[in-house]
């Protein structure tokens, strides 16, 4: 019975393996399927993509510059104002009493002026009489006429009436000063009084207004901002980031476009007027190894045509710049730096995934590169050094690839 059991496991051992057999002669082998690109010789030409928003090219804000209470309005959002006008006015009750006390006290101190000047004239007088009694009792007490003692008297009265006349000229001296002193002090609350009347400083639109009637603004520490004044709206301006790696290639005058959420369908254009030199560092990842580290921008100006009014100050725009651009440049299609053959392709073709492991780390140097070539059966790794990149491109610096070579962009393996 045991032996019977085995004949049989035998038998169905021996049919399992000719069925495998069998389904392995009918399976089909695995083949790759090879997309390549051509290197060929022209324009890369990057790109320079940023976020900015639009603003008025000259925008004045006018603030305060007395503490107090708004009493009148006389603009609003969208009001259009010319140089002069009155935008705005302060209670000026206060500012009338002080005004009012400053002119006073220049009224006392001028007068006190006067009164200085008056008395000089009387001490004058007085000097001048004391000098005559005393030449008057010398020549008397040459001839022994007059006694010693009232020459010395004369001598006396004429130094004090002397002392006196140089005191009366110090008393108007400060008599001036305080008619100067009050004379600011008065100078500053007329000043102080004017300025509760708040005028535009320029031509232009009012783009924003911070207060109301009643609303106290408190000017003692920093001028508010009552008014924001844009000077025309049918000129406005960009202001745009551009990362240090792309500001190279980014020209006064180049011409620039750009597109708002407002109108998704159409494109505007501005210039390029203005590329700053002063640096803009902030923290961030940097753009050519992705690792933490300090980002540097310039900020870059565009003027742009608002002839028709349709945009406005404040509105976000994606911003597309001409950036760098190598003419004559040896280029590849820059899918084809990202391929790299897996390892059912390369088992396909009877190779060892061991080629794709020694090739160059882009974070160790970006600039060195790997592209591969297929020469119908087999995969060669191309050692390459690029430069330039846009969009479509990319520039090879170095390496042994010359226009008409096929690069392999994409690889799969299919049975």
């Amino acid at each position: 019975m045991a032996m019977k059991r085995g004949r049989w496991v035998t038998a169905a051992l021996l049919v399992l393996f000719v069925v495998l057999l069998g389904v392995r002669e009918l399976h089909p082998k695995e083949s790759v399927q090879v997309v390549t690109g051509a290197v060929s010789r022209g324009v890369v030409a990057r790109r320079v993509v940023a976020t900015g928003t639009l603003q008025a090219v000259t925008t004045v804000q006018v603030g305060a510059q007395v503490s107090g209470t708004i009493q009148e309005l006389h603009a609003d959002f969208n009001s259009i104002v010319r140089a002069g006008d009155v935008v705005a006015k302060l209670d000026p009750s206060l500012f009338d009493a002080a005004l009012g006390e400053a002119e006073a006290a220049l009224g006392r101190a001028q007068a006190a002026e006067a009164q200085a000047e008056a008395d000089q004239i009387g001490l004058e007088a007085a000097a001048g009489d004391a000098r005559t009694k005393l030449a008057r009792a010398e020549s008397l007490a040459s001839s022994d006429l007059l006694p010693l003692a009232d020459l010395d008297a004369a001598r006396i009265a004429s130094r004090e009436a002397d002392t006196d006349l140089q005191g009366g000229r110090s008393k108007i001296g400060e008599a001036k000063a305080a008619v100067d002193e009050a004379r600011a002090a008065e100078t500053q609350a007329r000043v102080d009084l004017d300025r509760t009347v708040i005028r535009s400083p320029i031509d232009g639109v009012v783009i924003a207004r911070s207060v109301d009637v009643g609303q106290t603004v408190a000017a003692a520490v920093q001028a508010p901002v009552l008014f924001t004044i844009a000077a025309d709206l049918r000129a406005l301006q960009l202001e745009v980031q551009i990362d240090e790696s792309d500001i190279g290639g980014v020209d006064t005058g180049s011409r620039a476009t750009f597109k708002v959420e407002s109108y998704p369908n159409e494109t505007f254009a501005g210039q390029v007027s203005q590329v700053r030199l002063q640096p803009v560092t902030e923290a961030g990842l940097t753009p050519t190894t992705g690792a933490a580290g300090t980002v540097v921008s310039y900020t870059t100006i565009i003027q742009v045509d608002n002839s028709d009014e349709r945009l406005r100050p404040g509105m976000t725009a994606m911003v597309i710049v001409p950036g760098p651009r190598h003419d004559n440049a040896v280029r590849v299609p820059n899918n084809a730096l990202s391929f790299q053959p897996s390892w059912d392709v390369l088992a396909a073709v009877g190779e060892s995934i061991s080629i794709v492991s020694s090739g160059p780390s882009a974070l160790a140097d970006p600039t060195h590169r790997r592209v591969w070539q297929y020469d119908g059966t087999t995969f060669t790794p191309v050692d390459v050094r690029i430069g330039l990149s846009d969009g479509q491109w990319t520039e090879v610096v170095s390496g042994s690839l010359e226009p008409g070579d096929a690069v392999v962009t994409n690889a799969s393996a299919t049975q």
